[in-house]
Protein backbone atom coordinates (compact mmCIF):
# COMPACT_ATOMS: atom_id res chain seq x y z
CA UNK A 1 0.00 0.00 0.00
CA UNK A 2 1.62 3.07 -0.78
CA UNK A 3 1.39 6.44 1.16
CA UNK A 4 1.41 9.76 -0.57
CA UNK A 5 1.92 13.15 1.35
CA UNK A 6 0.47 16.76 -0.09
CA UNK A 7 2.88 19.40 1.37
CA UNK A 8 1.25 21.86 -0.45
CA UNK A 9 -2.15 21.32 0.83
CA UNK A 10 -2.00 25.00 2.72
CA UNK A 11 -0.60 26.83 -0.61
CA UNK A 12 -3.82 25.12 -2.39
CA UNK A 13 -6.15 25.94 0.21
CA UNK A 14 -5.02 29.34 -0.29
CA UNK A 15 -5.40 29.47 -4.26
CA UNK A 16 -9.03 28.12 -3.78
CA UNK A 17 -9.69 31.27 -1.05
CA UNK A 18 -8.69 33.35 -3.75
CA UNK A 19 -10.66 31.72 -6.17
CA UNK A 20 -13.95 32.24 -4.64
CA UNK A 21 -13.19 35.53 -3.04
CA UNK A 22 -16.47 37.14 -2.64
CA UNK A 23 -15.22 40.82 -3.60
CA UNK A 24 -13.41 39.33 -7.08
CA UNK A 25 -16.64 37.24 -7.71
CA UNK A 26 -19.13 41.21 -7.02
CA UNK A 27 -16.55 42.43 -9.34
CA UNK A 28 -17.17 40.17 -12.03
CA UNK A 29 -20.57 40.93 -11.78
CA UNK A 30 -20.60 44.15 -12.22
CA UNK A 31 -18.29 44.21 -14.81
CA UNK A 32 -20.93 42.05 -16.99
CA UNK A 33 -24.00 44.48 -15.61
CA UNK A 34 -21.49 47.42 -17.35
CA UNK A 35 -21.10 45.64 -20.45
CA UNK A 36 -24.82 44.42 -20.76
CA UNK A 37 -25.53 48.52 -19.78
CA UNK A 38 -23.17 49.37 -22.43
CA UNK A 39 -24.37 47.28 -24.63
CA UNK A 40 -27.95 48.70 -23.70
CA UNK A 41 -26.66 52.30 -24.19
CA UNK A 42 -25.31 51.93 -27.48
CA UNK A 43 -28.87 50.10 -28.60
CA UNK A 44 -30.37 53.15 -27.84
CA UNK A 45 -27.86 55.44 -29.29
CA UNK A 46 -28.40 53.41 -32.51
CA UNK A 47 -32.45 53.73 -31.91
CA UNK A 48 -32.12 57.67 -31.18
CA UNK A 49 -30.09 58.29 -34.50
CA UNK A 50 -32.31 56.66 -36.84
CA UNK A 51 -35.38 58.53 -34.96
CA UNK A 52 -33.02 61.66 -35.39
CA UNK A 53 -32.44 60.71 -38.82
CA UNK A 54 -36.44 60.31 -39.77
CA UNK A 55 -37.17 63.24 -38.02
CA UNK A 56 -34.61 65.05 -40.25
CA UNK A 57 -36.14 63.92 -43.15
CA UNK A 58 -39.97 64.56 -42.30
CA UNK A 59 -39.08 68.14 -41.22
CA UNK A 60 -36.84 68.26 -44.84
CA UNK A 61 -40.67 67.40 -46.76
CA UNK A 62 -42.50 69.67 -44.53
CA UNK A 63 -40.40 72.86 -45.52
CA UNK A 64 -40.71 70.79 -49.33
CA UNK A 65 -44.56 70.83 -48.99
CA UNK A 66 -45.70 73.30 -46.73
CA UNK A 67 -45.49 76.26 -49.31
CA UNK A 68 -47.14 73.75 -51.69
CA UNK A 69 -50.22 73.44 -49.53
CA UNK A 70 -50.62 77.15 -48.86
CA UNK A 71 -50.90 77.26 -52.67
CA UNK A 72 -53.44 74.82 -52.53
CA UNK A 73 -55.09 76.67 -50.04
CA UNK A 74 -54.99 79.90 -51.52
CA UNK A 75 -56.32 78.18 -54.90
CA UNK A 76 -58.86 76.54 -53.23
CA UNK A 77 -60.15 80.00 -51.59
CA UNK A 78 -60.28 81.44 -54.96
CA UNK A 79 -61.97 78.54 -56.52
CA UNK A 80 -64.77 79.02 -53.62
CA UNK A 81 -65.07 82.72 -54.17
CA UNK A 82 -65.86 81.97 -57.66
CA UNK A 83 -67.87 79.03 -57.24
CA UNK A 84 -70.39 81.62 -54.81
CA UNK A 85 -70.30 84.02 -57.40
CA UNK A 86 -71.08 82.07 -60.06
CA UNK A 87 -74.33 80.58 -57.82
CA UNK A 88 -74.97 83.66 -57.39
CA UNK A 89 -75.16 84.70 -60.74
CA UNK A 90 -77.00 81.98 -62.02
CA UNK A 91 -79.52 82.64 -59.09
CA UNK A 92 -79.94 86.42 -60.77
CA UNK A 93 -80.47 84.77 -63.53
CA UNK A 94 -82.93 81.90 -62.86
CA UNK A 95 -84.88 84.48 -60.59
CA UNK A 96 -85.10 87.61 -63.39
CA UNK A 97 -88.14 88.88 -64.78
CA UNK A 98 -88.26 87.53 -68.55
CA UNK A 99 -90.34 89.63 -70.70
CA UNK A 100 -91.25 86.96 -73.57
CA UNK A 101 -93.56 84.67 -71.31
CA UNK A 102 -95.12 87.93 -69.83
CA UNK A 103 -95.80 89.20 -73.02
CA UNK A 104 -97.20 85.94 -74.27
CA UNK A 105 -99.49 85.67 -71.10
CA UNK A 106 -101.14 88.83 -71.71
CA UNK A 107 -101.35 88.65 -75.84
CA UNK A 108 -103.00 85.05 -75.35
CA UNK A 109 -106.13 87.42 -73.54
CA UNK A 110 -106.92 89.96 -75.89
CA UNK A 111 -109.80 89.26 -77.75
CA UNK A 112 -110.66 90.80 -81.48
CA UNK A 113 -112.81 93.31 -80.27
CA UNK A 114 -109.37 94.69 -78.99
CA UNK A 115 -106.32 96.81 -80.80
CA UNK A 116 -103.45 97.27 -78.21
CA UNK A 117 -101.33 100.18 -79.31
CA UNK A 118 -98.50 100.00 -76.86
CA UNK A 119 -97.47 98.15 -73.96
CA UNK A 120 -94.52 99.26 -71.94
CA UNK A 121 -92.76 97.41 -68.67
CA UNK A 122 -90.72 98.82 -66.10
CA UNK A 123 -89.12 96.73 -62.88
CA UNK A 124 -89.21 98.92 -60.00
CA UNK A 125 -86.28 96.78 -57.56
CA UNK A 126 -84.46 93.41 -58.43
CA UNK A 127 -84.39 93.22 -54.68
CA UNK A 128 -88.52 93.34 -53.95
CA UNK A 129 -89.24 92.20 -57.81
CA UNK A 130 -91.70 94.25 -58.52
CA UNK A 131 -93.20 95.05 -61.80
CA UNK A 132 -95.45 97.42 -63.51
CA UNK A 133 -96.72 97.23 -66.67
CA UNK A 134 -98.51 99.81 -68.67
CA UNK A 135 -101.06 98.82 -71.82
CA UNK A 136 -102.67 101.18 -74.35
CA UNK A 137 -105.56 100.12 -76.30
CA UNK A 138 -108.58 100.45 -78.32
CA UNK A 139 -111.93 98.37 -77.55
CA UNK A 140 -114.48 98.11 -80.23
CA UNK A 141 -118.44 97.00 -79.84
CA UNK A 142 -121.52 97.68 -78.83
CA UNK A 143 -120.34 97.83 -75.10
CA UNK A 144 -116.63 98.88 -75.67
CA UNK A 145 -116.35 99.91 -72.09
CA UNK A 146 -117.32 96.53 -71.00
CA UNK A 147 -115.25 95.10 -73.29
CA UNK A 148 -112.34 96.67 -71.70
CA UNK A 149 -113.26 95.92 -68.33
CA UNK A 150 -113.44 92.18 -69.74
CA UNK A 151 -109.90 92.57 -71.13
CA UNK A 152 -108.44 94.21 -67.34
CA UNK A 153 -110.08 91.58 -65.40
CA UNK A 154 -108.69 89.03 -67.97
CA UNK A 155 -104.88 90.45 -67.64
CA UNK A 156 -105.18 90.40 -64.08
CA UNK A 157 -106.58 86.32 -64.05
CA UNK A 158 -104.17 84.99 -66.51
CA UNK A 159 -100.87 86.68 -65.07
CA UNK A 160 -101.93 85.98 -61.59
CA UNK A 161 -101.57 82.26 -62.13
CA UNK A 162 -97.86 82.61 -62.89
CA UNK A 163 -96.77 85.65 -60.68
CA UNK A 164 -97.81 87.30 -57.52
CA UNK A 165 -99.31 90.44 -56.21
CA UNK A 166 -101.00 91.05 -59.52
CA UNK A 167 -103.36 93.89 -59.58
CA UNK A 168 -104.75 95.65 -62.83
CA UNK A 169 -106.11 98.94 -62.80
CA UNK A 170 -107.88 101.42 -65.31
CA UNK A 171 -105.62 105.22 -65.21
CA UNK A 172 -107.88 105.68 -68.01
CA UNK A 173 -111.03 104.62 -70.02
CA UNK A 174 -112.35 106.82 -72.39
CA UNK A 175 -115.25 106.91 -75.23
CA UNK A 176 -113.30 106.65 -78.37
CA UNK A 177 -113.92 109.58 -80.88
CA UNK A 178 -114.80 107.85 -84.27
CA UNK A 179 -116.48 104.49 -84.93
CA UNK A 180 -114.39 101.56 -86.33
CA UNK A 181 -115.74 99.13 -89.15
CA UNK A 182 -115.59 95.44 -87.48
CA UNK A 183 -117.06 92.69 -89.30
CA UNK A 184 -119.05 95.11 -91.42
CA UNK A 185 -120.12 97.12 -88.91
CA UNK A 186 -119.48 100.29 -87.73
CA UNK A 187 -118.96 100.31 -83.80
CA UNK A 188 -118.11 102.73 -80.81
CA UNK A 189 -114.47 102.48 -79.49
CA UNK A 190 -113.36 103.19 -76.02
CA UNK A 191 -110.05 104.46 -75.29
CA UNK A 192 -108.15 102.93 -72.46
CA UNK A 193 -104.78 102.53 -70.21
CA UNK A 194 -103.99 99.72 -68.06
CA UNK A 195 -101.66 99.62 -65.29
CA UNK A 196 -100.46 96.45 -64.05
CA UNK A 197 -98.52 95.69 -60.40
CA UNK A 198 -97.25 92.23 -60.37
CA UNK A 199 -94.18 90.56 -58.75
CA UNK A 200 -92.49 87.59 -59.63
CA UNK A 201 -90.56 84.86 -58.37
CA UNK A 202 -91.97 82.20 -55.58
CA UNK A 203 -95.27 80.69 -55.76
CA UNK A 204 -98.31 82.46 -58.06
CA UNK A 205 -101.93 82.84 -56.75
CA UNK A 206 -104.36 82.87 -59.39
CA UNK A 207 -106.32 85.70 -59.69
CA UNK A 208 -109.80 86.05 -57.42
CA UNK A 209 -111.53 88.71 -59.40
CA UNK A 210 -114.85 87.59 -60.85
CA UNK A 211 -115.29 88.15 -64.58
CA UNK A 212 -117.45 90.08 -65.62
CA UNK A 213 -120.20 88.82 -68.61
CA UNK A 214 -121.15 90.56 -71.63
Amino acid sequence: MSLRLNLYHEVQKQAALKRRDPLKLSLYGMGAIAVCMAGYYFLQLGKSHGLNSELDRLKAEHSKLDPEAKTALKREEELAAKIKMNELIERRIEERLYWAPLLEQLVGVVPREVQLIKISGEIESEITKKCTLTINGISAGTDARGIAEELRIAVAERLGTKYRNVTAKFRSLDDGSEPVALEGKQLPTAAFVIAVDLTWGGEALAAAAPRRKR
